[in-house]
């Protein structure tokens, strides 16, 4: 995680083992990453998940993150139609489930909107096989014209939901 950011995996409301806070840490830091620089680059992302791979149990190495994704759902009525974030996300939580066993850890991630504050953020929701979840959301605001910068506030973090690992 960068500098400016606080510790995701801070929350009084639930305990992780030192091993899994380090885990969620390295895979909400990389999830993050990834959405703002989505964001930056295009304007938008669409959900996808990051996994933290098992270690080979005799290496001291730690996992490789890998990025997972899934196709958008197409509407054959109306091509044009707005992506089904809610299908996407249901189709990732269903491929990582049927993949647990290659990961320590995993998250997914989705473009939201903040109802009370009307604002967009960026959601991820972590979990750990050893049980335990936590969800960091940090709000954003694109920028103002052609040549401004996005602004992203500090993350939050709040219980998550144990989706693969349920």
């Amino acid at each position: 995680m960068s500098d400016n950011t606080t510790d995701p995996t801070e929350n009084p409301t639930v305990e992780f083992s030192e091993g899994a806070q380090v885990d969620l840490n390295r895979i909400l830091g990389t999830a993050l990453g990834v959405a703002r620089e989505q964001l930056e680059t295009n304007g938008v992302f669409l959900p996808f998940g990051i996994g933290l791979e098992a270690p080979a149990e005799d290496s001291d190495a730690e996992g490789e993150l890998r990025l997972l994704a899934v196709q958008p759902p197409e509407d054959e009525e109306d091509p044009e139609a707005d992506i089904d974030a809610e299908a996407m996300m249901a189709d990732l939580v269903e491929l990582l489930a049927q993949q647990r066993d290659a990961f320590t850890a995993v998250a997914l991630v989705s473009d939201v909107v903040l109802v009370e504050d009307q604002r967009d953020a960026i959601h991820a929701n972590a979990e750990h096989r050893l049980g335990g979840a936590v969800a960091v959301v940090q709000a954003y605001t694109p920028p103002a014209g052609e040549d401004g910068a996005w602004t992203f506030d500090e993350p939050g973090a709040e219980p998550g939901e144990q989706l693969v690992w349920a």
